[in-house]
């Protein structure tokens, strides 16, 4: 079997391998990022494959744009030129990166090249989300505008593990609404519009995901759907976090068997204190 270890004499510059507990990876991406000592970082997931000359060609981008964030594709079948100088992209303000990715996330972090500067002005990864995806898009477009590149930079592989966060449905699905909730509490001065979409698509996946898991259509979170569409409460919120039942079937709170190496080294610690 083929290791990083395998290729670390191979690879250009110095290569520091880390063995220890699984903290999540939202916590790894952060670690890797505080270590990082150059200006540029590609992040890639561990099973995904990166594409040919991608990293080349966004980071050309990147500097010709003079922008510190670009993103690219990661569910393209269509072949795409692969000549470093044609670009198909288009430059997408803050507001137009956010309504994107609340809507669906159709790129995950193996399609992301950006400075560490910008890494750390959005605030990194939530190290309580085992899958660093959504909220890091949605973390990044609140602190400014990006670069979509419209070609393929990464691929997942096509027989997933059992153990990717992808086939675990429950808990991926809970993820992303949990996603759209802290991007709301994160951003109280943000756009009303941005939070009534974020409200919507929460409830709207909520409703779907109740039919598809739980076979019940008619329940109260199809009553909270259909009122979404035409009424933003105040409490807008707390409706978004009782959404998630759908996924825990009790309280909107994360299984235990949920949680992040971090989340559950941080909760040991606080049961220690209160002992």
């Amino acid at each position: 079997m083929l290791t990083l270890n395998t290729f670390r004499y191979k690879l250009p510059g110095k290569v520091k391998v880390i063995k220890r507990t699984n903290m999540g990876a939202s916590y790894s991406t952060n670690e890797a990022m505080l270590m990082a000592t150059g200006y540029w970082v590609r992040l890639l997931d561990g099973d995904d494959i990166i594409g040919y000359k991608s990293t080349a060609k966004m980071l050309r981008l990147a500097k010709q744009k003079k922008e510190e964030f670009v993103y690219g594709l990661i569910h393209e079948s269509k072949v795409v030129d692969q000549k470093l100088n044609n670009f198909n992209y288009v430059l997408q303000s803050k507001n137009e990166g956010l309504a994107k990715f609340i809507r669906n996330c159709p790129a995950n972090s193996s399609c992301i090249l950006l400075s560490v500067k910008r890494f750390f002005i959005s605030g990194g990864c939530d190290e309580s989300f085992v899958s660093p995806d959504q909220i890091l898009f949605l973390r990044l477009f609140s602190s400014g505008k990006g670069i979509f590149l419209k070609e393929l930079v990464a691929r997942m592989p096509k027989n997933q593990s059992s153990r990717s966060l992808s086939t675990q449905i429950r808990r991926s699905r809970y993820e992303s609404i949990l996603a759209l909730i802290k991007f709301c509490e994160e951003n109280k001065h943000i756009d009303k519009s941005l939070k009534k979409l974020a409200f919507k698509r929460a409830l709207s996946r909520a409703h779907n995901y109740n039919i598809t898991l739980n076979n019940r259509f008619i329940s109260l979170h199809f009553i909270n759907y259909i009122l979404s569409k035409f009424y933003f409460p105040k409490n807008y919120i707390n409706l978004m976090y009782k959404s998630l039942r759908v996924f825990t079937k009790k309280g909107y709170v994360r299984k235990k068997s949920w949680r992040t190496g971090f989340e559950k080294k941080l909760t040991y610690k606080v049961q220690l204190r209160e002992y």
